[in-house]
């Protein structure tokens, strides 16, 4: 909503229905008489959580270093890259929940302009969100996706009818921004800062052409030896169906060792 939009002077709260006094370009509304903090978004009101922090600057730090040393990632990236101060942030997330046959969902949507994707995969724990305090706005990315836009993504993505929502709420999640650079390149991952969780859509991955070709080399080697059962099968009967299946024995643990050498040499390689 913007300062030229025109909404009703008086909208419900949503937690007791009392009348919110709404002024012109207002987002953020307290109610006067239970105390719930409301987003307004063109005459609508939604309930506003802030989901609390419970990972410190260090330990988000930390997180990402660990996650920059796992197996998704190149090799020593946890070393090599160079991080900058991490930025803390409350992100704004619309977080909706739906009911249809009887089974009850929660969809996640940006409510502003999101670099990584993969956050939308979010769990959020319910049971950790607190009123929305003023005192975070310092702290708050502003929303920007309007809740029509919201509840468009819905119908169209999801199938999800107007009828199928029981609760939209505004929440503002702790994240903490960490861009790194790697041989030239800049790079972002998030990472959350109630659950510690790392998020990132490109990042500096493990080159996969190794493990490939390894992987289609025993393929041939094994399936050469196992057609050995079957050729001395058909040229010696039962004795040569004996042999073959000796001779693919010996082959499997012989070609394992060259094998297992190359995995691991490469695995501390890539």
């Amino acid at each position: 909503m913007d300062a030229t939009t025109p909404i009703a002077s008086q909208i419900p709260c949503q937690q007791c229905a009392a009348p919110l006094p709404v002024q012109q370009g207002t987002r953020f509304v307290t109610c006067e008489f239970c105390g719930a903090t409301n987003f307004v978004d063109k005459a609508r009101a939604v309930f506003h959580y802030a989901l609390q922090q419970t990972v410190r600057e260090t330990d988000a730090l930390a997180a990402l270093r660990r996650w920059m040393a796992g197996n998704q990632t190149v090799k020593g990236l946890d070393a090599a890259a160079k991080i900058d101060p991490l930025q803390f942030e409350y992100f704004p997330m619309w977080l909706v929940r739906t009911k249809q046959k009887g089974d009850e969902q929660l969809f996640l949507q940006p409510a502003a302009a999101l670099s990584i994707s993969d956050l939308k995969g979010e769990t959020i724990p319910v049971a950790s969100l607190v009123p929305y305090d003023h005192a975070l706005d310092a702290a708050a990315v502003e929303p920007t996706v309007p809740y029509e836009a919201m509840i468009t993504w819905l119908k169209e993505e999801q199938n999800i009818a107007d009828t199928a929502i029981s609760e939209v709420s505004l929440v503002h999640l702790p994240l903490f921004v960490g861009k790194y650079e790697y041989k030239g390149e800049r790079y972002t991952a998030i990472v959350d800062a109630a659950t510690s969780r790392v998020f990132a859509n490109i990042y500096p991955s493990k080159w996969e052409a190794p493990y490939f070709t390894i992987a289609a080399i025993a393929f041939v080697v094994y399936f050469c030896a196992s057609m050995g059962p079957l050729a001395g099968y058909t040229m010696g009967g039962g004795e040569g169906f004996m042999l073959g299946t000796i001779l693919y024995l010996v082959i499997a643990v012989i070609a394992a060792i060259p094998i297992f050498i190359a995995a691991a040499y490469i695995s501390s390689k890539v």
